[in-house]
């Protein structure tokens, strides 16, 4: 049986700086993935995301199995509705696995979690993952559920989550790595909790600020225009009673 080695899980790390906020959108925390249905065999979870400065994600997600019940049930995923352009799933075949991977391409949150529902097998879900903002701080929650597996056959599931955030990393209880990016590596036999948070601009403010300029920049030629209009007028009239 082959695996793929991944680094065992890591105390919890944490940055300075980040504090407790109160989510102001709340975008989708939804079950991406089923493991419930590789118990008897060996199992490739890998999820990798990135989040862009205008709050879309976009990644990779592989599942994979060694055994043909696995690869017959991941046959039945398919690419939700309206999100035709932005998610694709191709075949995946390395090392004696067979399964999926499947790549999104800038994603709003609310997308995340209607790929999120959309990939469901055998009905279990206990892979979860979501974002949400508040004023200025993006904040990830998931979970990955592998109490399912004992925790004796951890070499018969690889599962490792990276994530990538536009700045620094504010508070985690992941594994920090370079670039902004942090890490979790579940461990079969128990329920994983992953957060992370950072803070960058508001894209919505962004835009509202950008066109709050636009809009006082065209009211103030509008006021010029009609202030030169009128005293043209005048001037004209003076004129004519001289």
């Amino acid at each position: 049986m082959t695996t793929v080695t991944e680094p065992s899980p890591t105390p919890t790390a944490s940055a300075s700086g980040g504090t407790a906020r109160v989510p102001r959108r709340l975008a989708g925390v939804a079950a991406l993935v089923t493991m419930m249905f590789v118990l008897t065999g060996c199992l490739q979870l890998n999820a990798q995301m990135s989040v862009r400065k205008d709050d879309t994600i976009s990644g990779r997600i592989l599942v994979a199995g060694d055994q043909p019940a696995q690869a017959a049930a991941l046959d039945r995923l398919s690419t939700p509705s309206g999100l035709e352009q932005k998610v694709r799933i191709t075949e995946y075949s390395a090392d004696g696995f067979r399964g999926k991977e499947i790549y999104f391409t800038q994603l709003t949150f609310a997308e995340v979690d209607a790929l999120s529902l959309a990939i469901d097998i055998e009905g279990a879900r206990p892979y979860s993952l979501g974002f949400r903002r508040s004023g200025d701080t993006v904040s990830f929650s998931g979970s990955v559920d592998l109490s399912g597996i004992p925790a004796d056959r951890a070499q018969t599931a690889t599962t490792r989550v990276d994530l990538t955030f536009p700045n620094r990393i504010s508070e985690t209880n992941g594994t920090i790595g370079a670039r902004n990016s942090v890490s979790w590596s579940p461990a079969p036999g128990s329920i994983t909790r992953m957060q992370a948070s950072s803070s960058y601009p508001d894209p919505a403010a962004r835009g509202f600020a950008v066109w709050m300029i636009v809009g006082i920049g065209a009211a103030l030629v509008v006021s010029i225009g009609t202030i030169l209009a009128a005293r043209t007028s005048r001037a004209r009239a003076d004129r004519l009673v001289r």
